[in-house]
């Protein structure tokens, strides 16, 4: 194959996928993120019902509602409700009012991004937990393909991921870029991440647009835990990608020190199941993809989440914001906020 450069260097693998990483200003930022707090809300509310949802004040938007000046479904010029603003800031209070004025749960903005979406994006845990009790759907998808288990992923925060699988989420849904929440953790290296994911039953044979799977993603970042976990679990030892390359081969030309001797040690293995050593191990009885007969990148074959599985460890008490009926309007006199 025909060296090219990357960074100006000389590539060691294609596109040098496994040469060092080199971190940009942006990746330095997303792991600065990763490790302080969640995003500050950026919304910049206009309309009166949205600065009084992202603010808290319950008193002016139930006088709003009740004088039928405002309604719930007023949107913005980016197509935002009150909702999308009541979870981007955390508001519990506001978000139990506004479905109990019969909102839209599922409302998308102008980028099909739902409330649900920017609530999990906030780290905003109780307006996640009440909006999935109240019916909202995991599995909607903005104008990139991700689903609020992918916004999870990206935040790389495992409690919000939990709630989101106990209410049936898709863990096998691709984004545009065909990148399920599996792959997308271990493309952003968020291993811990991407390990939670396998243990709760993920595909890990899915691969993105250049065949990489997961296996040579876990290469990439030199993820000794990921790629024995990945072994363990019968991923395709021999799988290739575009450029024909298996994962044994990005490990020895790559930098990855550590899965080069996990892999080499695999590979000697194998070879000593098989008495007669063929480079290709052409009797070797591959059963890596038992666990998905049909089609690999599929996640038709998996149940849904199991909802024993995904208990917390210290459950939030918010029966107070689970709404028993859903009256039209709030009653009760007052001028406009």
């Amino acid at each position: 194959m025909k060296k090219i450069l990357v960074h100006g260097v000389k590539e060691k693998t294609p596109l040098g996928f496994c040469d060092v990483p080199r971190k940009n200003l942006l990746d330095f930022l997303r792991d600065m993120k990763s490790i302080s707090v969640p995003n500050e809300p950026r919304y910049k509310p206009l309309r009166k019902i949205h600065q009084a949802a992202s603010h808290g004040d319950t008193e002016r938007l139930q006088r709003m509602i009740s004088l039928g000046k405002h309604s719930v479904h007023d949107r913005d010029f980016k197509e935002r409700t009150a909702l999308h603003f009541a979870c981007a800031c955390g508001q519990v209070e506001v978000v139990s009012i506004l479905l109990r004025n019969n909102c839209d749960i599922d409302a998308a903005d102008m980028n099909f991004i739902t409330p649900l979406m920017k609530a999990v994006q906030n780290w905003t845990y109780e307006c996640v937990c009440i909006l999935l009790k109240h019916g909202a759907d995991p599995n909607r998808k903005d104008k990139n393909g991700n689903t609020s288990l992918h916004y999870a992923v990206s935040e790389d925060n495992q409690t919000l991921a939990k709630c989101l699988l106990k209410y049936s989420a898709n863990m096998e849904q691709k984004n545009k870029d065909g990148f399920t929440p599996l792959l997308l953790a271990l493309k952003e290296n968020k291993i811990e991440m991407a390990k939670f994911l396998v243990k709760m039953g993920a595909n890990i044979h899915v691969f993105d647009d250049m065949r990489r799977n997961t296996l040579l993603y876990a290469i990439r970042w030199d993820s000794k835990d990921m790629v024995n976990l990945l072994l363990d679990e019968g991923i395709d030892f021999f799988f290739r990608d575009v450029f024909g390359w298996t994962a044994l081969r990005y490990a020895i030309e790559g930098t990855s020190k550590g899965s080069r001797e996990i892999l080499m040690n695999y590979d000697e293995m194998l070879r000593r199941k098989n008495k007669d050593g063929i480079p290709e191990y052409k009797f070797f009885e591959d059963k890596s993809l038992d666990k998905h007969p049909n089609n690999p990148t599929s996640g038709s074959t998996f149940p849904k989440s199991n909802e024993n599985a995904c208990k917390f460890d210290d459950e939030l008490d918010i029966s107070k914001y689970v709404l028993g009926t859903c009256p039209n309007n709030i009653h009760g006199a007052g001028e406009e906020g």
